[in-house]
């Protein structure tokens, strides 16, 4: 495929290709975390990019100012916004010096190798659009080095509290894949719903004789907590890997930062009466098992508690 190109050539057998993506399940950077973590422990090099030009919507059509509209006291108000600040989310970046244009940075859709752990791993952005010719890409390399299983890793927000161990779903496109997974304590997902990238994906591998497994995490859902990576849900995304691939590796590092993360919520729990409210919530659900959705739950959490914001204290 013309937006495909191959680099090298290494001498893997049937190797296992890793999948993450930024966007709709990387929350806690669970997704890019994981395979980005994979990347630098099994010094993995680059193996293949897709040419992401076509793949993205680049100029977001605006044909008058937009609005924001809010509610103040009751009423309704309208606010403008620079056109200009929701084009800019689209654009690819660039940087000029002196006039001179030195680079154009569109979205990175990266394959590497792990040549001794027979593993191919693959960080990308969800594309906007095209998105067949874009799992073409994705299989058509797969179809390449006989990979034979493909594995995702992601994560979704749901009432789960800091204090308890994140739980991993699992979903698959045949009954036969779910074997593997016995003994690493995943749960199967029960979902309805926008669809991503990852679940089309594994129909169009499963026509290709290619078997996808797709694991994802839980994350907390914190309102006014920065939290870009949640350490403890990439070491369970990552833990499963190590054991389904046999990679081997020590996972101490993310074990420490894990509990580095978990003592900065503690304090803040110690710290803010509201927050503390919200997380023994969660522990009586998470720990009554609850069968609701988690979608279903938070928003009953977050109707039924004035959060405020822990910073503010």
């Amino acid at each position: 495929m013309e937006e495909l190109t191959v680099h090298r050539r290494p001498a893997v057998v049937n190797p296992a290709m890793v999948l993450g993506f930024t966007g709709w399940m990387d929350g806690g950077s669970v997704s890019t975390g994981t395979v980005g973590y994979l990347v630098d422990r099994l010094q993995a090099e680059q193996l293949a990019d897709i040419r992401s030009h076509d793949f993205y919507i680049l100029n977001f059509p605006i044909a008058t100012v937009p609005l924001s509209i809010h509610t103040d006291e009751g009423k309704a108000v309208l606010t403008s916004v620079n056109p200009m600040e929701v084009a800019s989310v689209f654009r690819p970046s660039t940087k000029i010096e002196s006039g001179i244009i030195r680079e154009v940075s569109y979205a990175r859709n990266r394959f590497y190798c792990a040549d001794s752990a027979n593993v191919i791993l693959f960080v990308g952005e969800e594309p906007h659009i095209r998105w067949g010719a874009y799992m073409e890409c994705l299989l058509s390399l797969a179809e390449e080095f006989r990979v034979r299983e493909l594995y995702f890793t992601g994560s979704v927000a749901g009432a789960l509290p800091h204090t308890r161990e994140p739980r991993l779903r699992a979903s698959v496109a045949e009954e036969r894949l779910k074997a593997k997974l016995a003994g690493l304590g995943v749960g199967f997902s029960e979902y309805e719903g926008p669809c991503s990238l990852v679940t089309s994906l594994a129909l169009e591998a499963r026509e290709r004789g290619i078997d996808l497994r797709s694991l994802v995490v839980e994350v907390p859902h914190y309102p006014f907590v920065d939290m870009p990576a949640y350490p403890k849900s990439i070491l369970k995304t990552t833990s499963a890997l190590n054991d389904l691939l046999n990679l081997g590796l020590s996972l101490e590092d993310l074990r420490r930062s894990s509990e580095t993360v978990d003592h900065r919520l503690d304090a803040l729990v110690e710290e803010n009466e509201s927050f503390r409210e919200l997380v023994t919530k969660l522990e009586a659900l998470y720990d009554r098992e609850e069968s609701d959705s988690d979608e279903g739950l938070l928003k009953r959490l977050m109707e039924g508690i004035d959060l405020g914001d822990p910073r503010e204290e």
